[in-house]
């Protein structure tokens, strides 16, 4: 007997309706008991072959929910396990934003010091131009003073050389007074003696002439002396010019030196900065390469998220990568766990003997046959009563005994 359409279709369209919907497995279990009710009311027209068919049935859709329970528990396993992975993901992306604020801190910070390093050292270039304006208009004043002291060091080099013409006027002139006291002397002498001369045949000069040329000598040397004063004069004058030149020279020599160690102060200083801020610089850069990298690696996490997001939501584990490892972790549990139960297996197979009587032991097996050396044919034979002493292994005892010398030979 044939069930009606109108019985059939709409236990087929409420499991359309159903697997639609998200809770597939109760509605598919309300289905079958509405079969099963069907069934039921229908039992009386069926034969019993269609009722064994049914039972079938029944027992197969039965089976079918069961499996579908067990997929359903790995799948809610695997999401269980992906929604850790997610949020271990999120807890990094979370722990990457604090640090790529920290760095953005830290950037700041630098960023401000080296402003105010900036800021310094163009104050310290204002300075040094001050300093090197300063320093030019004393080596200006320097050099127009050395031009006076040259000037002033040839005029004293003029009056020395004419000093030197005058002392030597004055030695010419205490020969010329030795040799006049010496020829007044002869002459006083030849006048007073009779001498023995010779005649000489040249004019010889009267008195007259000889006062005349001593007064024409004196009247030179008066002038040589006139001459010697004066110069002697302009050289005290020179001297007294010259000598507030020379201490206002070395005024401005203690003064050159103080602003020259200045100058080099402020160039210490100067270079000291610039080395100071070459290392924050370069501080900086390394700074700013760390936050950029770290900028790199929060965007990749970011898409790296919304990609297990999507992945999440289409229903897929969050990336491939994770459920590659999942399984292989899986497989590798399996593995350890099958390579445990064979190494257990085999240690209790290694730790136990059986003997002949059908026993199980742990000691070691003694031989009980040996090989005849002379035996053509190599067949084990038993010992019988004559079996071989098997000593035991030395205990730890044994060091408290001596070694027996062995017998020369």
């Amino acid at each position: 007997m044939d069930i009606p359409k109108s019985q059939w279709f709409l236990p087929v369209l409420s499991l359309w309706h159903c697997w639609t919907s998200s809770n597939f497995f109760s509605h598919l279990f309300e289905m079958f008991t509405q079969l099963v009710e069907m069934c039921d009311h229908s039992c009386c027209s069926l034969s019993s072959s269609k009722r064994h068919l049914l039972a079938w049935k029944q027992h197969q859709i039965s089976q079918e929910c069961e499996e579908n329970e067990v997929e359903l528990m790995n799948l809610r396993e695997v999401i269980k396990l992906q929604e850790e992975t997610l949020l271990e993901i999120n807890k990094n992306h979370k722990t990457a934003r604090r640090r790529r604020g920290f760095l953005a801190n830290q950037l700041l910070e630098q960023q401000e010091v080296v402003s105010d390093y900036t800021r310094h050292i163009k104050r310290q270039e204002v300075a040094i131009a001050r300093n090197n304006q300063a320093l030019e208009t004393v080596e200006r004043n320097i050099k127009k003073l050395q031009q006076e002291i040259d000037e002033r060091k040839r005029h004293i080099d003029l009056k020395n050389k004419e000093l030197h013409q005058k002392k030597q006027l004055e030695e010419e002139i205490t020969v010329l007074q030795i040799e006049l006291s010496e020829a007044s002397n002869k002459t006083l002498e030849s006048v007073n003696r009779e001498a023995d001369f010779t005649e000489l045949k040249s004019k010889v000069p009267s008195s007259v002439e000889l006062v005349k040329k001593m007064e024409q000598l004196e009247g030179n040397l008066v002038e040589r002396e006139r001459q010697l004063l004066e110069k002697e004069l302009l050289v005290e004058q020179v001297t007294r010019l010259t000598k507030p030149l020379g201490e206002q020279a070395e005024n401005y020599q203690q003064d050159s030196l103080s602003l020259a160690k200045r100058l080099n102060e402020v160039r210490t200083h100067l270079i000291d900065t610039n080395q100071r801020i070459m290392a924050v610089s370069a501080e900086l850069s390394v700074k700013q390469a760390d936050a950029s990298c770290e900028q790199q690696q929060i965007k990749e996490k970011e898409v790296q998220m919304e990609q297990c997001q999507r992945r999440l939501e289409q229903g897929l584990s969050p990336h491939p990568e994770i459920e590659e490892e999942w399984k292989r972790r899986l497989r590798d549990k399996r593995r350890r766990q099958k390579d445990k139960e064979e190494k257990e297996k085999l240690a209790g197979e290694d730790k136990w003997r059986h003997l002949q009587s059908g026993k199980r032991t742990t000691a070691d097996i003694r031989p009980n046959a040996y090989i005849p050396e002379n035996d053509p044919l190599p067949l084990p034979k038993p010992y019988g009563a004559m079996a071989p002493f098997k000593p035991s292994q030395p205990g730890a005892n044994m060091r408290h005994f001596a070694k027996t010398p062995h017998a020369s030979t």
